[in-house]
């Protein structure tokens, strides 16, 4: 739905310690991390970071600058990376961090490290200068020359007088206070360095800044144009999702909610992507003429490096001073080292002593209880004695910080003192992180970072915003002073030290260049508490009235956000990746998606996903687009931990204090990464699976496979992969595995972002045309019309027919033509009873629904279509009057033609000429079911031209009380006694006598006679039916106590039939009962109307069944007519019930209702009306565009035959196997089969076509167009565990 709002895709906070940038920092002083190896992160093609090692003989070394430069592939390894190498060499056990919580492990702690550079000697290719580096001789700490020290206790390479002596390591725990002395303000170096400017003349006072530090920056063309797309997508997609995702009835709080952490990820988005609008530009370096390779600075700089520690091993501390301590420095520039350790170490403090007077021990300091963070606190002890309170400190002073796992490069000081001269307001020089024990393929937990170092920072130096990262900077010491030093408020100091000094107008420098290479967390244990530190840092902040960004008035309103930008990530974090979890979940398991799917829903989530790819996964080399994929990786690994981190600083807020826990070492430690972090992801991961399997079932046995339901299987997918990997990184391995199942999964949801797009064009539901299917219908009826046919008829291929049908006179019968072709098994006869059942539910849906008629157009159509219908019933009742009598007996005529001769006969009806036997059956003999249907039909219509036509409703009322009469006073059914034409005994004789049943053998007595097909099986329910409908259109209450006993006497005596559960023209009792339930509001009438829609709706497989697709038939007759007709029946007691719109007043009566029933029955009939009109490909309705078209052999005799004057029969058009001639636009085709298959054939009766098959298709169409609400509300809550049990649970 939406957008990965992850941290990751955010970048907030500006600074290592953000969740969204998963930076490298930490709070202990031995930062945990590992450097990935150059291969993939490291590339040196233009636009990238340089690698570590600096050749001063190379071309294009000789100046380095910000702009990158490349390394001629094949050349060999630089002095870092030897360096990293071979502290890979050392094996150390766990050790505890100066936290106590985070580090276990130490640079170098595992021999089997994964590392490019492995199996390649210290010294092995070296030339003579960077031998110097690590092993050459000695001289002084001035720029241009360096020491080399030992990293195993012994100092004699460091100390001339100990050379050739090994000098043991003491065991004593010491007592005093080690401090370092303070430095010298007046000496020469810092003097001159004070007082000259950048051509060596005097600063006035109060003239700071003189030379202020003008940025250089330019627009990126790219990442401006990406920009401008996801702004304009977002504006779209937002448009889209209120318009027209939202309308899901019940769940629309849902959809509102979704929406609402989608946009909280859009505002991350936003974030992030300001960093890659504009790209800094920086000035070249000069270089030293005379010493290539060693560059200039206009101050002589003093250098003073911190390396805080706590109970980090002698090894890990001593490497870290001894690359210090050799890195080359610009020419007049010198260096101290500060060894501040807070693990009062003897072994360190006789280390540091053995090492000479520029490696100063720093210890003894005594630990405040409640101490926040005890680094800064370490850090502040010393730069107070180094610059005691009042002295003023010189702007050649810089105060660099090293974590005691942090190596540096030979070129580190070589590469960041010279940016100090840019301006007088320069206060930091910042430099990214790398670790030596990262596999590039396997970085789960995001320790590279390259969206942070190479994209964030990138953006941040280009918008003056200072995000410090803890370790490898330098800052200016008077800035440094004026922040107040290291703060110690927060968990975060560096997050706080860059708003410290920016609130001062200082300025930072970002060399965009690998100087330092560190050690990664590897245990599950320490990376979480690390990340969950950070959080709850950034937390503290923000949640200070003090120190909260929002409230730092030196900062401007961009500055304010950029700062709060981190702890929005995490709570961007915190909230989006679970929702996200959640959502397939929801969906598999309740059947709830958050959006209505549609094609605009298609076009928004197309536009704007692809939009926010490409801001989010914007790179400048080709191998970062994996490395950005495990910033999300990492940030759905860590969500719980934000939320946990965030939850703490909130209840740190009122009171409760933010502690740490002690690292557990060995098997303890295992079991609490299983217990203690891992219980969420497994959880996690297992739900996924679970409902991976259960979805996967459900749409391999459903419908169809292309629903929402797919798409949440693939989002399921693709969220499974964050834990999935945490789980293998845990318990299967960290090495060759690894990466391979990190590569497999990195495919894996690339495809799954491919595949959800895809299915979600193929699965959003078609748009149906009511109102122009509707229209398709009358003109099926149309097609159907014989006699006379009206002036504006718009049928071309159909004419006149059967002008020549006459009822016998002497029975009372006269003019017969007229009506409509029965169609089906009857084709070209006049069946009555259908007709009656087919006006009768046509009227009654333009009663229900007028505005659905209204919206189509229709309304002149369907009562043009009732008149026609109407006035041929009319001619079928031949009154016959006697004296005496109030009302008249009838003939009803209930066939016209002959069945015999029509079927051997396949000809256009404008070429059948004879003359059409007219079957009738006297009132007097019983005919309550035959006469029951006209009854019906003519009240219904009588109601429709009420307002439209008062006569002609006068007209039909009038006929309806006389036949109602008629049929009232002799009861039974038509086809139990009737009279028929049957088969002449010579040829003279005429078709229109009536002869008795007697007069022919049983054999040939139904002979041209469809009594058989016919034939009712009741009459009581026909009866109800007509009352009902002479009491809804007179008002008389005597109609209704007779609709009232028909029912129950039908029930009594006639009830076994209803088990069928059908309605057509044989069957009216459900029919009846939802006319009574809407006329009366008794609850008898409901419970039973429920009843039988729940058969239809819950089908339990006896009666009614469903095909795979999900279309619901009846054994007894599974025509799609029937379904038509169960779906008109149910939209039309869905409307009855819904909740009033208005709310009632006081002690007013309120009809029954129940909103859930309602919209229930309503989803039901959109979804088999979706099935008829092509939801799966085939159209049922003729001439209506689908997928895999719609039925082009109709059975139907007119549209079969080709046009005049070509020769139409059986051979030319029945049998025929080419499509129709001539299209029946808007017939719905039969197909009885109970399995979703078509036969497009004539000779199959799949394409039988008939008007009483095809009205409830027409009433159910109307209902649609009328009622409230979409599809897509109708595809919520059929999830695996949903069942309906409003409607299938109920107690009736």
């Amino acid at each position: 739905m939406a957008g990965d709002a992850s941290p990751s895709s955010s970048k907030g906070a500006g600074h290592r310690k953000q969740a969204s940038l998963n930076s490298l920092g930490d709070d202990g002083y031995s930062e945990g991390g590992s450097f990935s190896g150059r291969d993939s992160y490291m590339d040196e093609r233009e636009g990238g970071m340089r690698g570590f090692d600096f050749d001063p003989e190379h071309p294009t070394r000789r100046t380095p600058s910000f702009a990158g430069s490349g390394k001629e592939k094949g050349e060999g390894i630089g002095s870092l990376a030897r360096l990293v190498e071979a502290l890979e060499m050392y094996d150390n056990p766990h050790m505890d961090s100066y936290m106590s919580d985070e580090q276990d492990g130490s640079l170098g702690a595992g021999l089997g490290s994964i590392h490019p550079f492995g199996g390649m000697g210290l010294g092995d290719d070296m030339d003579g200068d960077e031998k110097a580096l690590l092993g050459g001789g000695g001289g002084k700490r001035k720029g241009g020359y360096a020491k080399s020290c030992d990293s195993f206790g012994y100092a004699a390479e460091m100390n001339p007088k100990l050379k050739g002596k090994k000098v043991p390591l003491l065991e004593e725990e010491p007592t005093e206070e080690y401090v370092p002395p303070p430095f010298n303000a007046n000496a020469p170096e810092g003097a001159e360095a004070m007082e000259r400017g950048e051509s060596g003349e005097v600063l006035e006072e109060g003239e700071w800044p003189r030379r202020p530090f003008k940025r250089g920056w330019k627009f990126n063309i790219v990442g401006m144009i990406l920009m401008i797309i996801f702004v304009l997508a977002l504006g779209f997609y937002l448009w889209v999702r209120i318009t027209k995702t939202l309308d899901l009835g019940q769940y629309t709080w849902y959809g509102w909610m979704v929406l609402i952490v989608e946009m909280l990820g859009a505002t991350s988005t936003i974030l992030y992507g300001l960093n890659i609008i504009l790209d800094p530009v920086h000035e070249k370096l000069e270089m030293e003429a005379d010493n290539p390779g060693i560059t200039k600075t206009k101050c002589r700089y003093h250098v003073r490096v911190l390396v805080p520690c706590y109970k980090e091993p002698l090894e890990i501390t001593a490497r870290t001073v001894q690359a210090a301590y050799n890195a080359r420095l610009p020419a007049g520039c010198d260096l101290t080292i500060y060894l501040c350790d807070d693990g009062k170490d003897p072994q360190k403090r006789k280390w540091c002593e053995q090492m000479g007077p520029d490696i100063v021990y720093v210890s003894g300091r005594i630990r405040k209880s409640g101490e926040m963070n005890g680094k800064s606190a370490n850090l502040n002890n010393c730069l107070s004695h180094i610059y005691p309170v009042g002295t003023p400190i010189p702007a050649n002073e810089i105060t660099c910080i090293f974590d005691a796992d942090q190596v540096a490069n030979p070129d580190f000081f070589l590469k960041t003192l010279p940016l100090f001269d840019a301006g007088d307001d320069v206060g930091m020089v910042l430099s990214p992180q790398a670790f030596h024990n990262l596999a590039p393929g396997a970085d789960i937990f995001n320790h590279g970072n390259i969206q942070f170092w190479e994209y964030a920072q990138h953006g941040y130096d280009a918008l003056g915003f200072i995000s410090c990262t803890g370790t490898n900077f330098l800052t200016r010491s008077l800035a440094f002073e004026q922040a107040g030093w290291s703060p110690e408020y927060t968990l975060t100091e560096d997050y706080a030290l860059g708003m410290e000094l920016r609130k001062r107008k200082w300025k930072c420098r970002y060399v965009e260049e690998y100087l330092a290479v560190g050690e990664a967390p590897e245990q599950v244990r320490n990376c979480f508490q690390q990340r969950s530190r950070w959080a709850k840092g950034h937390f503290q902040i923000v949640l200070s009235n003090e120190h909260c960004p929002l409230f730092q008035k030196d900062l401007s309103w961009f500055q304010r956000l950029m700062y709060c930008s981190g702890v929005w990530s995490y709570v961007v974090g915190a909230i989006t990746a679970p929702m996200f979890i959640a959502i397939p979940l929801v969906t598999i398991w309740a059947g709830v998606f958050p959006i209505v799917v549609s094609w605009w829903a298609a076009v928004g989530l197309t536009v704007y996903f692809l939009a926010q790819y490409m801001v989010l996964n914007y790179v400048r080399k080709f191998n970062h687009i994996k490395p950005l994929w495990f910033a999300n990786v990492a940030n759905n690994i860590l969500w719980w931990t934000f939320v946990k981190a965030c939850w703490r600083a909130v209840g740190s807020t009122m009171g409760k204090g933010i502690t740490f826990k002690t690292t557990l070492k060995g098997r303890g430690m295992l079991i609490a990464n299983s217990i203690g972090d891992l219980w969420m992801p497994t959880l996690c991961f297992l739900g996924l699976l679970a409902s991976l399997g259960f979805g996967m079932f459900k749409v391999f046995t459903g419908p169809t496979v292309v629903t929402t339901l797919s798409i949440s299987l693939v989002w399921i997918i693709y969220s499974a992969i964050p834990p999935y990997l945490l789980l293998h990184y845990n318990f299967i391995g960290r090495g060759a595995t690894l990466r391979w199942a990190c590569t497999l999964c990195f495919l894996i949801s690339s495809l799954c972002g491919i595949a959800a797009i895809t299915l979600l064009w193929l699965v959003y539901p078609t748009q149906y045309d009511y109102s122009g299917i509707m229209g398709m219908t009358y003109r099926f009826y149309d097609a159907e019309r014989v006699g006379a046919l009206p002036a504006n008829y718009t049928i071309p291929w159909r004419g006149p027919a059967f002008l020549q049908e006459v009822g016998p006179k002497a029975q009372g019968f006269g003019n017969m033509t007229g009506g409509f072709m029965t169609g089906g098994q009857a084709g070209t006869l006049k069946m009555t009873i259908p007709t009656a059942f087919s006006m009768t539910m046509l009227a009654w849906g333009m009663l229900e629904f007028p505005h659905g008629y209204a919206k189509a157009n229709t309304t002149n159509d369907a009562l043009d279509t009732l008149k026609w219908g109407t006035d041929y019933l009319l001619r079928t009742l031949a009154k016959q009057t006697k004296a005496g009598q109030k009302y008249p007996e009838y003939n009803i005529a209930y066939q016209v033609g002959n069945y015999s001769v029509d079927r051997g006969r396949w000809d256009r009806p404008e070429n059948m000429k004879d003359k059409r036997p007219v079957y009738y059956v006297p009132t007097k003999n019983g005919t309550s079911d035959l006469g029951g249907q006209i009854v019906a039909a003519l009240a219904s219509t009588a109601m429709v031209f009420q307002d439209v036509d008062s006569k002609y409703s006068n007209k039909l009322m009038k006929e309806s009380l006389d036949l109602y009469a008629a049929i009232s006073r002799k009861k039974g059914m038509w086809s139990d006694q009737f009279l028929y034409a049957c088969a002449p005994p010579d040829p003279t004789a005429t078709l229109t006598n009536p002869i008795k049943p007697s007069c022919k053998q049983p054999d040939v007595a139904f002979r041209g006679s469809m009594v058989y097909w016919y034939n009712s099986t009741s009459w009581r329910d026909d009866m109800a039916w007509a009352a009902a409908w002479m009491f809804r259109a007179s008002g008389d209450p005597n109609y209704l106590s007779d609709a009232y006993g028909f029912y129950r006497t039908h029930k009594d005596l006639e009830g076994d039939l209803d088990i069928r559960y059908l309605i057509d023209w044989d069957n009216m009792i459900y029919p009846t009962t939802i006319m009574l339930a809407m006329l009366t509001d008794n609850p008898q009438f409901h419970s039973e109307a429920q009843a039988y829609l729940q058969k239809w709706l819950c089908s339990s497989g006896d009666t009614i069944s469903y095909t795979p697709l999900g279309r619901a038939y009846n054994r007894f007759n599974p025509a799609l007519g029937q379904t038509m007709n169960a779906a008109l029946v149910s939209v039309i007691y869905g409307q009855s019930i819904q909740p009033p719109a208005i709310a009632p007043k006081p002690f007013e009566t309120v009809k029954y209702n129940d909103g859930l029933k309602s919209q229930k029955y309503i989803c039901w009939t959109r979804k088999q009306m979706r099935y008829v009109l092509g939801d799966h490909g085939v159209s049922y309705v003729t001439g209506l565009n689908a997928k895999m078209g719609s039925p082009q052999r109709v059975y139907d005799r007119g549209a079969s035959c080709p046009s005049p004057p070509q020769n139409c029969s059986a051979i030319t058009a029945l049998y025929n196997p080419t499509p129709n001639p001539h299209v029946l636009t808007g017939a719905l085709v039969m197909d009885p089969r109970t399995w979703d298959f078509f036969d497009d054939n004539r000779s199959s009766n799949d394409t039988w076509v008939s008007v009483d098959n095809n009205v409830g298709l027409t009433g159910a169409l109307a209902g649609l167009n009328q009622v409230t609400g979409t599809y897509d509300q109708c595809l919520q809550g059929y999830g695996i565990l949903a069942r309906d049990a409003a409607i299938c649970d109920s107690h009736l």
